[in-house]
């Protein structure tokens, strides 16, 4: 029997037909072909039948419990999302930007070495300020299945809550330089009224800046970072707060709003003279409450609610956490339309009064309950602190949204 053509040659050249190549195919063509055999090979054992039903139900159990049910398409949460593509919100209100819009800019560097980048949009009046910190382009953290955010995805997150942007003026403030640049470049096509960047070489995420990173949840580092926290916040603040009569901040590293939120907490802020401070619901893919820094106190523990002697302090402290109430159990039964009162407030989300800031109420950079001449205090720093700055002032009362309001932080810091 003559060989077959060599295939080896057929593989590197598919046109190569080498001489009688005719014969060759005909006798190719004529060998005996058992069917029989070729369907034993193709069939399944039962027994691996049983091994791909038993992997197969682990999958599904898996990816049903990783999986959340809603449609983030840039945060590729569902099949549906992912199949969808990579779609960031899109913005609704073009009709209301003047088609003859005039643009200030400029850019100078501060008393305190600050460098500072204004622009604004000519004749507009924004009475929403939206605050924002971080240290460098990993602030913006990642989400489940998805890439690192970067501050595109934190201004989809803004355009998402469906604000007219020609109202709404953004502070940010940032500790790395080409996270700055990079800050420039992403508002430039979004319409906001107004819009003040900072750079501060290794302070302008505050803690976040001087504290390693991977150490940030250390308990020995958290008096000295949320001490940080506060005073760059404070600084943020004072910085860009104008005319607003609204404050809002987020935390560069929420990747989700409940619809309507931020117009909720300006909603209850009008109508009732008493709400000064809001804030809501921090969820995680696997944590239900995430920012335990909103609590209220019980009043019934006679060690917290009286003064803390110098010798008690410590105990003062665990005594609150043991007895404190959390959101996530302050707001079960509620509707989406309540408030509930608070004691102490997250920064995730945190709605304020301009008009409280105005007044002097800012973020503590000590604890500032129990302080005295010879001593800090046993609580109340940061946002956990800004209540009882606060509660002495007319209309300034904390609360959290109830019902169903939340915002969900990233997977993954």
């Amino acid at each position: 029997m003559a060989p077959l053509f060599p295939l080896r040659a057929l593989k590197k050249n598919p046109s190569y037909i080498p001489q009688s190549s005719s014969s060759h195919l005909v006798h190719l063509l004529l060998l005996p072909f058992n069917y029989g055999d070729m369907a034993k090979h193709i069939r399944f054992a039962p027994n691996r039948l049983v091994l791909i039903g038993v992997a197969s139900f682990f999958v599904l159990f898996i990816l049903f419990h990783s999986f959340e049910f809603r449609k983030r398409a840039w945060s590729c949460k569902t099949l549906g999302s992912c199949v969808a593509g990579t779609y960031p919100p899109t913005y609704k209100h073009w009709n209301s930007v003047p088609l003859d819009l005039a643009i200030g800019q400029n850019e100078k560097t501060l008393s305190d070495g600050t460098v500072f980048h204004h622009q604004h949009i000519v004749g507009t009046n924004p009475d929403v300020l939206v605050l924002a910190l971080s240290r460098d382009s990993t602030s913006w953290s990642r989400d489940f299945r998805s890439t690192r955010r970067t501050v595109y995805d934190f201004l989809d997150l803004i355009v998402s809550t469906d604000l007219d942007l020609t109202r709404v003026s953004l502070g940010m403030m940032t500790a790395s330089l080409e996270e700055f640049e990079a800050a420039k470049r992403a508002v430039a096509p979004l319409p906001f009224a107004r819009v003040a960047l900072f750079y501060r070489e290794g302070d302008g995420g505050g803690a976040a800046a001087q504290i390693p990173y991977e150490d940030r949840h250390r308990n020995d580092v958290q008096r000295k970072r949320r001490g940080l926290i506060a005073s760059a916040r404070n600084y943020l603040m004072a910085r860009s707060l104008q005319d607003e009569a609204h404050v809002v901040w987020v935390d560069a590293d929420i990747v989700e709003f409940s619809k309507g939120i931020v117009q909720t907490m300006i909603g209850h802020a009008e109508k009732r003279d008493d709400v000064g401070i809001i804030t809501a619901l921090c969820k995680q893919t696997i944590t239900f409450n995430y920012d335990k820094n909103a609590w209220s106190v019980n009043r019934d523990v006679p060690l917290i609610m009286s003064p803390v002697g110098d010798g008690d302090l410590e105990a003062a402290a665990d005594k609150l956490v043991e007895t404190r109430t959390y959101v996530d159990e302050l707001i079960k039964g509620s509707k989406d339309e309540d408030i509930v009162p608070l004691d102490s407030v997250g920064g995730t989300i945190l709605y304020i009064k301009a008009s409280l800031v105005r007044q002097g109420v800012n973020f503590p950079t000590s604890y500032v309950v129990g302080t005295t001449w010879s001593h800090e205090g046993w609580v109340g720093i940061e946002s956990e602190g800004i209540c009882y700055v606060a509660s002495y002032l007319d209309g300034s009362k904390c609360f959290v949204l109830g019902g169903s309001h939340h915002i969900r932080h990233a997977d993954w810091s």
